[in-house]
């Protein structure tokens, strides 16, 4: 079967209005939100996957009251998730935890007929996440945006991620997770969501980089723009993503933006914010082997030339510039 690619939403407007009733309702109430997710991966950035929970970030603030609205003017419910789709493999946690905090960061709640629900295109299960559980601001307009064909003039205020802010997001909740240990499944559907945005938004039809650049890998221009407009501590990240080189371990990756993240706010004369906890490894914790964290020898930076053409260029991280000389000899 071959790639189909879109230029408009692959989401017929009766099922985006279905899917749209819950954050509608918030924005009438006055409660920020954004649609997350395979919605916002669907309407608003072209990606035609299918629609599984609804999910949204709010303020952290406003969590609980966005919950008591959504439940006090549809027929949804609090709950608790026993999902396997959201549950960690065996193999790598023998808990088999749920991706999220349930009941803390983020709430679940459950469709009162989940049968009539999907039938009628509407989500049977949402998620509602604190902003904070992906690292986003939902009080940012300049991180959001909107549909731009949205089906009734009632949804027409619903927001969305930008693209650089989705890939943010993804980014940073992959290398910092919601739970303080890495989840392989929810891993890899953060890797996935990221992979369907490459693929259908920003690519040119699944091509990243120049054709005739050949085993250098140019990115095209839509790359280098977007790499203008994402966090330069994300950055990295998404460079070694599309020229398809293999990432650092997370607990690597998390270092490694750390250490971009001090170097932005020395530059820009910022405090320094408190270094976010590294993630643990549950398969190594339960083996007993210790998780050796180091830098990335070398970092990919997004430069400009003087004659104005940008490039990738790899080079050791400021703070740990000594010790990849040494790594490096």
């Amino acid at each position: 079967m071959g790639l189909h690619f879109f230029d408009k939403s692959p989401s017929w407007p009766s099922e985006q209005l279905a899917r749209l009733g819950p954050p509608t309702v918030l924005l009438q109430a006055g409660i920020l939100c954004v649609v997350w997710a395979e919605d916002a991966l669907s309407i608003v950035h072209r990606v035609p996957t299918v629609l599984f929970d609804t999910q949204l970030l709010v303020s952290d603030d406003d969590l609980h009251s966005a919950a008591r609205t959504i439940c006090s003017k549809l027929p949804y419910a609090l709950s608790n998730d026993d999902e396997r789709a959201w549950k960690d493999v065996r193999l790598f946690n023998k808990d088999r935890p749920h991706a999220f905090n349930i009941g803390g960061a983020t709430l679940f709640l459950r469709h009162h007929n989940p049968e009539w629900a999907r039938k009628n295109e509407m989500a049977d299960r949402i998620f509602l996440h604190a902003a904070s559980v992906f690292h986003f601001d939902v009080n940012d307009p300049s991180r959001t945006c909107l549909n731009p064909e949205p089906p009734s003039e009632e949804s027409r205020g619903v927001r969305f991620p930008t693209l650089a802010a989705f890939y943010d997001a993804l980014i940073a909740t992959q290398v910092f997770p919601p739970r303080p240990f890495i989840h392989r499944m929810f891993e890899r559907r953060l890797a996935c969501w990221i992979s369907y945005l490459t693929q259908y938004t920003l690519s040119d039809k699944g091509i990243c980089t120049e054709p005739s650049s050949g085993p250098d890998k140019v990115l095209i221009p839509a790359c280098f723009d977007l790499l203008e407009k994402v966090k330069p501590e994300t950055r990295p990240y998404l460079i070694r993503h599309l020229i398809t080189v293999t990432p650092p371990e997370i607990w690597d990756a998390a270092v490694e933006m750390e250490a971009i993240r001090e170097e932005e706010c020395e530059r820009l004369g910022l405090p320094v914010p408190p270094p976010r906890p590294l993630p643990y490894s549950p398969y190594l914790r339960a083996r007993g082997v210790e998780m050796l964290v180091s830098p990335p020898p070398l970092t990919p930076y997004l430069v400009r030339h003087l004659n104005g053409k940008r490039a990738i260029q790899w080079r050791p991280l400021v703070k740990y510039a000594s010790i990849a000389r040494t790594i490096l000899r």
